[in-house]
């Protein structure tokens, strides 16, 4: 595959957003995004259209444990619209602050799948979760039938895919699947210890299975093509770069294939040992007021 320049196309316009995150705030929904995100130990970009306009399938979310030392990424694509997604945000809304005081994200997608799966409004969802504790510098991801993410390692200058952890002897073969499918399902996760400097990316099957005219689908190959070429541009840059690829792929600046979200972390220096100081002084300092998550 030859290398690609990014074409000059217009990206679909969402609003500008640059929230700010304090101990217990959550942040997200199915709304419209184009801006960063600033948290603990992580800085990123989160793009979010709906090929319908509005408000989409795809559900993103960001949440802080009470002591702000715990930071959890979710994206979410549910099959479908409307109520369906409404019921999803809010479930997960709830699990998100239920939990947020927990390093494990199985717990979150494990009582998630039962509370959709035994709903009338239960619909299959497929979902990522990466929760990541800075003073450690220790990431861990769980998928729902989701597309796997990539890791970035700054030091080596490599992507490569998050795939799930390798089931183990006696693992039932209901694993990682999409949520409101099989009650029992259970959950994986995998551990990675990072740097400073690296990358997450997580997308969904928008990005992956955007079509051609002819009916190709971007695909897995030309996504690790753009991550390669744009390896040293700004987390911004690169998810614009994926965008511009995408687009002009399907020859379609709109994108109404599907919803298509990109949520792109970077990993910085953040709270260091037990983050005792940096805990009390969010909980102890005036601060705005939680946004609610829609």
């Amino acid at each position: 595959m030859s290398k690609m320049d990014a074409p000059s196309v217009a990206l679909p316009t969402v609003a500008q957003q640059a929230p700010e995150f304090y101990c217990a705030e959550i942040w997200g929904g199915n709304r419209p995004m184009d801006g960063p995100i600033d948290v603990p130990g992580a800085r990123g970009w989160v793009y979010s259209h709906a090929c319908e306009g509005g408000r989409g399938g795809d559900i993103h979310y960001v949440s802080l444990c009470s002591s702000g030392l715990i930071s959890r990424f979710c994206l979410a694509d549910v099959a479908g619209h409307g109520e369906a997604v409404a019921k999803v945000s809010d479930e997960i809304h709830t699990l998100l602050r239920r939990y947020m005081n927990t390093l494990d994200q199985r717990r979150v997608l494990a009582e998630l799948n039962r509370r959709l799966e035994g709903t009338k409004q239960g619909t299959m969802t497929t979902a990522a979760v990466v929760t990541y504790f800075p003073p450690a510098h220790r990431l861990s991801v769980s998928y729902a039938g989701h597309p796997p993410g990539w890791l970035y390692r700054q030091a080596e200058g490599q992507w490569s895919r998050l795939v799930p952890q390798a089931a183990g002897e006696g693992h039932t073969a209901m694993r990682d699947l999409p949520l409101a499918i099989f009650p029992q399902t259970s959950f994986s996760r995998r551990k990675e210890r990072t740097r400073n400097g690296d990358r997450v990316l997580v997308v969904t099957d928008g990005v992956l299975e955007a079509p051609a005219p002819g009916g190709e689908l971007f695909g897995d190959a030309r996504l690790a093509q753009v991550l390669e070429e744009h390896a040293g541009d700004s987390v911004e840059a690169l998810v614009h770069a994926v965008l511009a690829a995408v687009t002009a792929h399907t020859h379609d600046e709109r994108l109404p294939h599907d919803d298509v979200t990109l949520m792109l972390l970077e990993l910085v220096p953040g709270p260091r040992a037990l983050g005792i100081w940096h805990g009390l002084k969010r909980r102890l300092l005036p601060r705005p007021r939680a946004v609610k998550a829609s």
